[in-house]
Parts: structure tokens; C-alpha cells; sequence
């Protein structure tokens, strides 16, 4: 018998086997294994992969854009919920176990530390694969991502000839050359493709604000015409260019079924700063912007909360003026991940403003109404613009597995519907033609926005330098998958020369560490 918790048959629930979003579900689930110390971790993975071989998979706060936890393949979930520690240790520094939800580590640091970590906003991700996805936030700017601070990883990895699991410390400065190369692949890309993570480190990290501004914008579509929308958009990528580390904004480019566009900027205050300094500073910026803003169509309150990840609390509906926080305020402000829903997500990253041909493609798919749906299954369909840059582009493209260190924008797109049916399905033919319209949309959507370039954000077929592939952390099938026989197209938009050019590549790491690929999901590394 094992002494870590461990589900099986009849007692595997209906809510073990979907994730957050509702697209996903694992009907042939048998088991689920939760360990509940550090030293379960092992003799967990050890006893999941001799009964279910590769049709385990590993889950922390279970948010996943693809069905890579949760699909018909899975037979047995490795959950590691129970291992939610944040602390310092004495030798190795700052430690989040994989377990671990945002607000966890940001109420944590902040209490016990006074630190904070450049995460995520939704409150309910694990760091499990936020962090080893190359996690960004709105703290990136001004202190980069969270592979950019990690020190070391603990991770158990599979020796599928002795069929050993073993917990290793690996960082770099790790004895084993091996070992710094697994580290160094973690920083990045580690998300179902080594082994599993049990906890993170970090030497050091940056001080917590202690101020942050909040401020918010919208324009009714009524008064966007397309000439005011590409004049946004414009005036947007030099915002994002010129603006100061210690600032992020998020423009919601709503489908006109919402209303409204809308913007959200945040500022915090540097290290140091007096509440009085911290405050005149963030609302001359933000009257300055406000009138720049302005000038391209007229502004009007929010009509309803901005959708999309992060969302927004309604605390700001029906106001322009700036609201000054406390950090944590403002953290509590921005923390949506909202309900569990039907979605599909695709990204891009631009080192540029957005090319006329782009703005105009941009503006028609979000004043297009799917067939077979009503406006109103629109309302929370959108492109969100996340501004970039900062102490991003400060690292090397080589430094972690995280080439994108240019660019000034980074876009989620974003499409959310529900239904009545039940979990896992079968979804009746209406709410299925309901899934197909929603994904159609935001497929074809992408696919015109990027036609000069093959369909998708390609910077090998750029020759003008403005896009730079996608984001690891925000999957898409779409762009290729086992499945489909093109995993290497997506994996080189994730990767770029990291994929497999560079003499340190991630397809020799996965040969060198998971040869049987034991770790695997539609868009695993190959390990050939």
C-alpha cells in the first residue's frame, strides 16, 4: 500500500476528470494520485508510470489551454494540489512548491516576505506550469518572467529502463553538465515534457510594491470607425514602446457584440517611493495618456467588466478616474480567471506596431458575426493586446528556453461560450454547431490576420521583423500537433532556434532525459 493518497475505480469523481475549461474532460480516468509530502513525489510518479505507462498526466491548478491533462488517453492523473508550500529556505532561497496557486505566492511573499514574484493574474493557476512555461504578468516589465529569477528546480524524472523515478535537484550550477541542460530547458519549456516538478527556487527576489494606480478607459463602438481603430492601434504600440518599466497596460480589442473596447493601465511604485511621489506620478501619466487617448475617438466609462484573462472587477465600472491601491489592492483588482467555461486561445508576440493590412483584417473579424450564431454569442469574444518589453528584452534569447526578447506586444486571442450540457458530453448537435461557429471564428480570425506570413505569427517569413512567434504557455493545437503531423511548426512558433537549431536545444535535452517519452501530450518535444 502507498502511503500518499491514491483514488481509484468508484472513487474517482466526475470532477476529477475536467480541468479549467470545459472542452476537456478525461472519460477513461482510473486513478488519481496525490502526493502529499515532498518524498511521496517519487514513489508516486514510480507507481503511476508502472500501471498506466504514459497515459499519466500531471496537474497542479489545472488550467490548460489543450486537452494535454485532460483527454481520452488519460488514464491516471498525477494531482499535485497537496503540495502548496511557499518559504525560504535557509541555503537554496525562496521556494513555491508546483502545487501552488498564484494568490498563494503573491499573499505569502508579500506577508511573510515582503517579495513578490513577476506571475501571473489569475488568482487560481498553478505554478506548476506557469512558472515552468516561462510565466509572465503584470510585474514583467519592470522585473521580467519568472524563469528569469529561478535558481534552481526540484523535479523527479523517469529511468524507464530500471523504471526508476528519482527526485533530483537540478540547477546551473548543477555538477552534471545533464543536469544544467535539464535546468536550463525547465526555464521554459518544461511543461509535461521532463519529468514532474515539485518545487522552485529562487536565490532572490524583486521587493514587493508598495503602491499601485489603477485606471481604465473605453471606447463605445459606436464611435470606432475603422480609421479611429487603426489610429488605436497605432498609438497603442508607441504607448507600450514608451512607457516605463514600472507600467502595464492591456487593450481589450472586444468583438463589437461587447460594446465597448476597453483599457486597462496599471502603475507601481518602485522601491523607495512615498505614496505622495508614487501618486502624482501615476495620475500626470495618466491625464497625458488619457488626452493622447482621447484624441483618436471620443472615451466613455465601462458599460459592464472586461472579459478575457485577466479580467476586471466591477469596481471600476462607470469611472475614468484613477483609483490609488495598495499592491495587494490591485492585485485583488485584476485576479480574474472567472467562471469555468467553453474557450479556445491563440497568441502572437510583435516586435512592431501592427502593419495596416493587420489593423484593417483586425478590425472586420471582430464586426463579424459568426453563421449560426446570434450577436450576443459574441459578447465575449476578443484580441487582447498585452503590453511587452521592459527588463524582458533585457535576457538573451538563449539565456532560457524563452527566445521572444524583443518584442512590444504580446496578443492572446480569446473566444468563450457555454452550454447546458453535462460534463464530458456528448455535447446535442445544437451546442456542438455552438463549439464549431466559436472555433471556426477564431481559427479563420488568426489564419487572415497572419496571411502574409503563412497563417500564423512566422518571424522566418517576416521580412519586415514585426511578428515573432507564440506562447508556449498559451497552446494551440491549431498550430500543429502529433495528431495533425506538424508538432514541429508549433513547437518551432514557441522556440524559434531553442527548438532545435541552437547547439543547446530542447529536442537533444528530451532525448537525453525522457528517450521513450513517457511525458507526452500533443505538443510534447520530440525525442527524435
Amino acid at each position: 500500500m502507498s502511503d500518499f493518497p491514491t483514488r481509484s475505480g468508484d472513487a474517482v469523481m466526475t470532477s476529477d476528470r475536467q480541468g479549467f475549461d470545459r472542452r476537456w474532460y478525461a472519460p477513461n480516468l482510473a486513478a488519481v494520485y496525490v502526493p502529499a509530502s515532498l518524498d511521496d513525489v517519487a514513489p508516486c510518479v514510480q507507481a503511476a508510470l508502472a500501471a498506466y505507462g504514459a497515459d499519466v498526466k500531471i496537474v497542479s491548478g489545472r488550467h490548460c489551454y489543450e486537452d494535454f491533462a485532460y483527454n481520452d488517453t488519460t488514464r491516471a492523473v498525477i494531482d499535485m494540489s497537496a503540495l502548496n508550500q511557499v518559504g525560504l529556505d535557509p541555503q537554496l532561497g525562496y521556494f513555491v512548491d508546483a502545487g501552488s496557486e498564484n494568490w498563494t505566492v503573491y499573499r505569502t511573499l508579500l506577508n511573510g516576505f515582503g517579495k513578490t514574484l513577476p506571475a501571473g493574474s489569475c488568482y487560481s493557476v498553478g505554478a506548476g506550469g506557469h512558472i515552468t512555461g516561462g510565466g509572465y504578468g503584470l510585474l514583467s516589465r519592470l522585473h521580467g518572467l519568472t524563469v528569469d529569477w529561478l535558481t534552481g528546480v526540484d523535479i523527479v524524472t523517469w529511468d524507464a529502463g530500471s523504471g526508476t523515478a528519482t527526485l533530483r535537484h537540478v540547477s546551473a550550477a548543477s555538477s552534471d553538465p545533464a543536469e544544467q541542460d535539464l535546468f536550463w530547458a525547465l526555464c521554459g519549456a518544461g511543461c509535461g515534457n521532463f519529468g514532474v516538478i515539485v518545487r522552485y527556487y529562487f536565490a532572490t527576489l524583486p521587493d514587493a510594491p508598495d503602491h499601485a494606480s489603477l485606471w481604465t478607459l473605453a471606447w463605445n463602438w459606436s464611435d470606432v470607425p475603422e480609421s479611429a481603430f487603426t489610429a488605436l492601434l497605432a498609438l497603442y504600440a508607441k504607448v507600450v514602446s514608451d512607457m516605463p518599466e514600472t507600467d502595464f497596460s492591456l487593450l481589450k480589442l472586444n468583438h463589437v457584440a461587447a460594446g465597448q473596447i476597453g483599457l486597462i493601465y496599471q502603475s507601481v511604485s518602485p522601491p523607495g517611493t512615498s505614496k505622495a511621489a508614487h501618486r502624482a506620478r501615476a495620475a500626470a501619466q495618466a491625464e497625458q495618456l488619457k488626452r493622447r487617448l482621447r484624441e483618436v475617438a471620443p472615451s466613455s466609462p465601462l458599460i459592464r467588466p472586461l472579459g478575457g484573462h485577466p479580467g476586471l472587477m466591477t469596481s471600476m465600472l462607470a469611472s475614468e478616474d484613477i483609483q490609488h491601491l495598495t499592491y495587494l489592492e490591485a492585485l485583488q483588482t485584476l485576479n480574474g480567471s472567472g467562471p469555468n467555461q467553453f474557450g479556445k486561445y491563440k497568441s502572437a508576440y510583435m516586435k512592431a506596431a501592427f502593419p495596416p493590412a493587420q489593423a484593417s483584417t483586425i478590425y472586420q473579424w471582430l464586426n463579424t458575426v459568426p453563421p449560426g450564431l446570434d450577436a450576443s454569442d459574441m459578447a465575449q469574444s476578443l484580441l487582447q493586446v498585452d503590453s511587452y518589453g521592459g527588463a524582458i528584452n533585457t535576457v538573451d534569447p538563449t539565456a532560457t528556453a524563452v527566445p521572444q526578447r524583443s518584442s512590444i506586444m504580446k496578443l492572446q486571442y480569446q473566444t468563450y461560450w457555454n452550454n447546458a450540457s453535462p460534463p464530458g458530453g456528448p455535447l446535442s448537435p445544437a451546442d456542438e454547431a455552438q463549439a464549431q461557429a466559436h472555433l471556426a471564428w477564431i481559427d479563420e480570425f488568426y489564419a487572415f490576420v497572419y496571411a502574409a506570413t503563412g497563417g500564423v505569427p512566422d518571424p522566418a517569413l517576416d521580412p519586415d521583423g514585426v511578428v515573432d512567434g507564440c506562447y508556449f504557455n498559451y497552446p494551440d493545437l491549431s498550430l500543429g500537433s502529433y495528431a495533425t503531423g506538424n508538432v514541429d511548426q508549433a513547437l518551432r512558433l514557441y522556440f524559434l532556434d531553442n527548438f532545435r537549431a541552437n547547439p543547446r536545444n530542447l529536442v537533444a535535452i528530451k532525448q537525453q532525459w525522457d528517450p521513450q517519452d513517457f511525458f507526452h501530450h500533443q505538443q510534447s518535444l520530440p525525442v527524435t
